[in-house]
């Protein structure tokens, strides 16, 4: 038992559950470091769980899009979405990524319809966003509408400007953030 226990830890800390991801901020997070030409993509993202059945998101997954560079050295990032990170006064994900420039494909959001027998769900995104060296730039809300867990994944209804009020939650949520210039972008 002793040796079971052993090995899900090893593969729980290997597998990096238990430390921090360099690729998305936390609430945590006292320094911001930009450089090696790094940027920091924001945007949120609303589901509306008001149903009876209620969507756990658990990551989102963002590929790196680059016609020069050869196909096996493209990145492609699995992003967790942090529990400290949901409001549930107004269903909104606050989503961060941190990563080198270029230009990035957001894939779709994964998660289960009921953590319990474990139903796999997507949000299905297909959105273009670029990442720009030492910018920190808001994208905007994806809006996903009435969640429906009948189907085995949901499609973006409309992609929504709401700069003013959000990049102020953001900088409430993430203290790191505070002192700093974050500049509007959008999604194509």
């Amino acid at each position: 038992m002793k040796k079971l226990l052993f090995v899900i830890f090893l593969t729980f800390s290997l597998s990096g559950c238990v430390s921090v991801n360099p690729y998305v901020l936390s609430k945590g997070q006292t320094s911001l470091d930009l450089t090696n030409n790094r940027g920091v993509a924001l945007f949120t993202m609303k589901v509306d769980n008001s149903g009876g059945t209620r969507l756990s998101l658990l990551s989102f997954m963002a590929r790196e899009v680059n016609q020069y560079k050869p196909y096996n050295t493209l990145g492609v990032f699995t992003l967790p979405l942090l529990p400290e990170n949901y409001s549930t006064t107004d269903n909104l994900y606050f989503c961060s990524v941190v990563l080198g420039s270029g230009i990035y494909r957001l894939d779709a959001f994964n998660g289960m319809v009921n953590l319990f027998f474990g139903i796999p769900h997507s949000l299905k995104t297909d959105k273009i966003f670029d990442i720009y060296p030492n910018k920190i730039n808001y994208l905007g809300r994806l809006d996903f509408g009435n969640f429906n867990a009948q189907l085995p994944f949901t499609s973006l209804i409309k992609i929504e400007d709401n700069s003013e009020q959000e990049i102020l939650k953001f900088k409430e949520i993430f203290p790191v953030l505070r002192d700093k210039q974050i500049s509007k972008d959008s999604f194509y």
